[in-house]
């Protein structure tokens, strides 16, 4: 794995992400743009292979990674994965090392394990959110139990995938205990790699309407929140995990090579409704609708919501705050004007070594506040 940092970014290869926008059922907490129109499937197909074709001319270099998020990329057919994939022809793939597809844990099971496996896909991301039942229905509104959890980790175990478990923490009434046993549990199921994310009520979500009308309790005030999340590091580092990122954490070797490319500013594609992209110097993000989108596309135009040329001063604060996300930190010579390092340093917030400014633990908790004040 690459751990050259932001100071080696334009070095890096792509990544190409492609958005799913499909689900059988929308999750409460959800913000993502996500329908459960699946007979929109060969129209949404159609459109992928008019962007990849689009896009092709302006991404000539190879990709390094594949990643297949979504919605529920989990519940197409053989006929819509293949699909997918041979929509994908127009871009050079021919030097991927890492596909990533998520994976809902009620969709594993053998044929779609195969299905996985003869196309390429090394890497699962599971939703599990959750091993207990408290939370993963009425709060998480999920459409698994934890018993077919852990029936997909008992198939997938020997099949050739590296996995990821994803997991929510900061849930209504959630003590330290419950967390605790939550991540225990969840090693015990042997993933490679885990990611933990604070539950938040966006609004307009479906779980914030139902905290504003009081019907769910709320989420926990911030410093129990903080708790919760120190506690991934300490049970996490005692498992032989390490926090590479400020969510993510990974046994040596199995850091996810795509999602690396997002905090270390690397170039990446991204294909479908609502997908963003990055060519290293422009952000651009596609139309939330896979009919406009799609029928943009049919008319040789993109599909665009929104793009954007950061000045210095927010290229600059980017930098700062997705390096402060990364245990690998900065080089020194990137905060060389900052007033304020040895003040954090002194607080216990950044460490300085071999000629790098890390995040602690405890400045991962507040990694963003960290990059405002150092950039101002």
């Amino acid at each position: 794995m690459n751990s050259r940092g932001q100071d080696h970014e334009a070095a890096e290869a792509p990544g190409l992400y492609v958005h799913v926008p499909f689900c059988a059922r929308r999750c409460p907490y959800c913000d993502f743009y996500a329908v459960s129109a699946l007979e929109l499937l060969p129209r949404y197909v159609d459109g992928l292979a008019a962007e990849a074709r689009l896009a092709a001319p302006a991404w000539p270099a190879p990709f390094e990674t594949l990643y297949i998020g979504g919605g529920s990329p989990s519940i197409l057919s053989r006929e819509g994965l293949t699909g997918l994939l041979a929509a994908l022809a127009p871009l050079d793939l021919s030097r991927l090392k890492e596909i990533t597809l998520e994976a809902n844990p009620e969709d594993v099971g053998p044929e779609q394990a195969d299905l996985w496996a003869e196309t390429g896909v090394t890497r699962l991301s599971l939703g599990v959110q959750s091993l207990d039942d408290r939370w993963l229905g009425e709060v998480l509104g999920r459409n698994h139990n934890p018993d077919q959890t852990l029936a997909a980790a008992a198939l997938l175990k020997d099949r050739p995938f590296t996995l990821n478990f994803d997991l929510i923490y900061g849930l209504p009434l959630q003590a330290p205990a419950d967390w605790g046993r939550d991540l225990t549990r969840t090693l015990e199921l042997a993933p490679d790699h885990i990611s933990t994310y604070s539950l938040t009520a966006a609004p307009g979500t479906a779980l914030a309407r139902s905290m504003e009308a009081g019907l769910l309790p709320p989420l926990p005030p911030p410093d129990q929140a903080a708790e919760l999340f120190l506690l991934s590091g300490q049970v996490l580092a005692a498992a032989g995990f390490k926090r590479y990122e400020v969510s993510n954490f990974a046994r040596p070797g199995f850091e996810s090579r795509h999602n690396l490319k997002y905090w270390r500013r690397t170039p990446y594609l991204g294909l479908g409704p609502a997908a963003h992209s990055f060519d290293g110097r422009r952000r651009w993000a596609n139309v939330s609708s896979v009919r406009r989108w799609a029928s943009a596309l049919s008319s040789g135009v993109r599909p665009l919501a929104f793009e954007e040329i950061p000045d210095e001063k927010a290229i600059r604060l980017e930098q700062v705050m997705l390096g402060l996300r990364l245990a690998e930190g900065l080089p020194e010579e990137a905060l060389a004007a900052a007033s304020r390092v040895d003040e954090f340093i002194a607080s216990g917030h950044l460490t300085r070594e071999a000629g790098r400014l890390r995040p602690t633990e405890k400045g991962f908790l507040v990694a963003d506040r960290l990059a405002v004040e150092l950039t101002e």
